[in-house]
């Protein structure tokens, strides 16, 4: 990616996401790009008259490539006007790595249960971490329920051998490659819909993104794992 072209990008977004950043917002794609700018996985220091932010990840949403910024903003002040933005810098500090080809944002079920899927955080060994949970109708008007479901789990980017969380199970050399895996975290909490109690804590899980769809699938029964998932729960993009 271009040094200019992403001084461009950043400084449309900045107003956006310099601020600091409500939990549970995610970024979106730039409109006339294929980039996402996720400024809530940076860390912010000020510093004088400037911001800085470490290590953002700027993600081709096609590729699923993600490559770290520094960024530096710098401001002015005066008393008319108050903080005016003067000045950009960003450095690439890292080369593109794989993420997970599903995107972060709101979805709901066939029921209008929502989750937040948030990420990715970086991590090592050329991996990202994804979390999904559920949340109420606070997170939007599309959200049928007050009281959110209680299901939360984390998603690892990459191959199933060697993932850190489930490398260790038998059931990883037969796991198909056309899901991310990870677990459950919290159990949850409702039956008859598709994310239910048979949810379990430690249960393994797969994501796959299909369109605006995101399809999450079971492959544990609370005591073992198997090679197909035993549930799906098809979870669609909330636009707003």
């Amino acid at each position: 990616m271009k040094s200019r072209n992403l001084n461009r990008i950043l400084s449309m977004q900045f107003l956006c996401f310099a601020c600091l950043i409500p939990v549970g917002v995610s970024a979106e794609v730039i409109p006339g790009t294929s980039l996402s700018v996720h400024f809530e996985s940076g860390n912010v220091v000020g510093s004088g008259r400037n911001i800085n932010m470490h290590r953002v990840p700027v993600i081709n949403v096609e590729t699923g490539q993600t490559t770290l910024y520094n960024v530096v903003f710098r401001f002015t002040f005066n008393p008319a006007d108050g903080f005016v933005f003067e000045q950009i810098s960003s450095v690439a500090v890292s080369q593109p790595v794989s993420v997970a080809n599903i995107t972060p944002g709101l979805y709901k079920d066939q029921t209008d249960l929502c989750y937040l899927l948030e990420g990715p955080s970086l991590l090592d060994d050329n991996r990202s971490l994804y979390t999904i949970r559920g949340v109420d109708n606070t997170a939007s008007a599309a959200c049928r329920s007050n009281t959110p479901d209680y299901f939360t789990a984390q998603i690892i980017s990459g191959s199933a051998t060697g993932h850190p969380d489930i490398g260790n199970r038998e059931i990883v050399p037969s796991l198909a490659d056309t899901y991310v895996y990870g677990v459950v975290a919290d159990d949850a909490r409702f039956n008859g819909v598709p994310i239910n109690q048979n949810w379990r804590q430690n249960s393994l899980i797969g994501a796959r993104q299909s369109g605006e769809q995101l399809i999450l699938g079971l492959f544990s029964d609370g005591v073992d794992d198997f090679k197909d998932s035993l549930e799906n729960a098809i979870l669609t993009k909330v636009i707003e």
